[in-house]
């Protein structure tokens, strides 16, 4: 008599024994079941030797034209079935992603600076590429509070001080700084010396509460300090603070360059060196290979390449 085993963990069963079992019903022969699975007759044998003290039962009994199947083996045979179908469905590839028909809800996050400049044009692009998506636009509050990359949020554009673990990025495009001052401020010379620049009072923006930004931190960095007279959360404010407070302000040419076409603010190159830097798209690397979320990066990306093409009219600012 066979003694069942009252509890099984399932990690310490081979659960391919399970598929000898359900082709060996299926066929109702261990030598069809064998040829089903490419292994041989005795390979079949032994594993249902394996099976019989883990269920209990004997499973089958041979005949004059095979194996018949016991109670215990029938109750389980619709029971198997199912899960070599559920089993066979979690090894299927998903099904390729369809732009057209998609109503998957796309996540952006980033600073106020970067929704003015790409978020219209992303709308009109994920409208004809994707009809029936949505866009939601994160602030980087949204993105520190929460889960961020790891479950909230599809894209992050920015400047972040690093890339944090377990994201991937990409440069997307390169920016540089320039001045924004009140138009007709800088007189004929259209330039700061340095010395007018420091004695100036600037507006500043502050991401997240952050006490300096990387032109203040360059200035440290040789020893200067600029004076700081307005503190504000938000890059698009900015224009219109400097057009109608004169303070001075120090941003992204891109940012500025719209401000600076329609007569806002007035554009000039910074009295010290800053270098260039590069604004990145970064993503979690749960969704590198998910074809959704690729064609979103890809949208983004097409989007500011576009978006950050110098006019004619501002290419020499």
């Amino acid at each position: 008599m066979i003694e069942p085993i009252s509890v099984v963990n399932i990690t310490n069963v081979d659960l391919n024994l399970l598929l000898v079992l359900h082709a060996v019903l299926e066929e109702g022969s261990a030598t069809r079941a064998a040829k089903r699975l490419h292994v041989t007759q005795s390979a079949v044998s032994n594993a249902l030797g394996r099976l019989r003290p883990l269920l209990g039962d004997a499973l089958v009994v041979r005949h004059a034209r095979g194996l018949t199947p016991t109670p215990r083996a029938l109750e389980l045979r619709p029971r198997l079935a199912a899960l070599v179908r559920e089993a066979s469905l979690v090894l299927e590839l998903p099904p390729a992603f369809d732009a057209n028909t998609s109503t998957r809800e796309f996540s952006l996050a980033c600073a106020d600076y970067y929704g003015s400049v790409i978020v219209p044009a992303l709308v009109r692009l994920l409208r004809r590429r994707a009809p029936h998506a949505t866009l939601r636009v994160r602030t980087l509050d949204d993105l520190v509070s929460g889960h961020g990359l790891d479950q909230d949020v599809d894209v992050h554009v920015g400047m972040p001080p690093s890339v944090p673990s377990g994201c991937l990025s990409q440069v997307i495009f390169q920016d540089r700084f320039v001045c924004l001052s009140r138009p007709g401020q800088l007189g004929a010379s259209r330039r700061f010396s340095l010395k007018a620049y420091l004695a100036a009072s600037h507006v500043r923006v502050s991401l997240l509460g952050r006490m300096s930004d990387p032109v203040d931190r360059l200035l440290e960095g040789r020893g200067k300090r600029r004076q700081v007279g307005l503190i504000v959360p938000y890059f698009s404010v900015v224009p219109f603070v400097v057009h109608e407070t004169g303070l001075l302000a120090t941003l992204s040419r891109r940012l500025a360059l719209p401000y600076a076409e329609r007569r806002l603010v007035e554009l000039s190159e910074p009295p010290f060196a800053l270098p260039d830097y590069g604004v990145r798209m970064l993503w979690h690397r749960r969704t590198d290979s998910d074809p959704a979320a690729s064609f979103f990066r890809s949208l983004v990306v097409e989007v500011f390449r576009e978006a950050t093409k110098p006019s004619r009219q501002s290419a020499s600012t």
